[in-house]
């Protein structure tokens, strides 16, 4: 990551960090909680990552797999699952298709013949008015070998940076694909 400028320039829109971004992300942030040097200085680097944040579900990317693989879960033997699923209400219906359109149209549901099928169904969230699809991960469970891919313990990942300076990121974006 390029360094930071103890003065940073004058907000300039780049690439997908728009004025209209801009504005929003500071309505989130009235004043008095940064100060005005931090509010720029938090406006400069989001223009200068502005390819790291997604705004959107069509801005949304995904991980290189070089960098990180895709997660095997590990099974006992089992035969493959058929579920048959539980039927969308027909005021719903042109919802629900929306929604796992724009899920495809992301990269979040992609088009499959596997031989499991799990049930799902859709439920309202806090606000009364939008839909989130709820997916029953029951059979999957029930072959899954608990505890396999447990974490290594907090001390020895600590002592692995020891002495390093330490990043983190947070998805503002999406809590748990929500």
């Amino acid at each position: 990551m390029p360094p930071l400028p103890t003065h940073p320039p004058p907000f300039t829109p780049t690439g997908c960090y728009t004025q209209e971004r801009r504005d929003a992300l500071d309505t989130l942030h009235p004043d008095g909680f940064l100060w005005p040097q931090e509010r720029a200085l938090m406006h400069h680097l989001v223009a200068q990552q502005n390819e790291g944040f997604a705004w959107d579900d069509s801005e949304r990317g995904q991980f290189r797999e070089d960098f990180f693989p895709p997660v095997t879960i590990p099974v006992v033997s089992h035969t493959p699952w058929v579920q048959k699923n539980i039927p969308i209400p027909p005021g719903l219906f042109d919802d629900v298709c929306a929604i796992i359109r724009k899920k495809e149209a992301a990269s979040v549901y992609e088009p499959s013949n596997s031989s499991y099928r799990s049930r799902w169904f859709s439920v309202l969230k806090k606000d009364g008015k939008s839909l989130r699809i709820v997916h029953s991960l029951e059979p999957l469970n029930a072959v899954t070998i608990a505890h396999s891919g447990v974490p290594p313990f907090t001390e020895q990942l600590a002592e692995s940076f020891a002495g390093r300076a330490c990043g983190g990121i947070l998805d503002l974006y999406v809590g748990y694909d929500e």
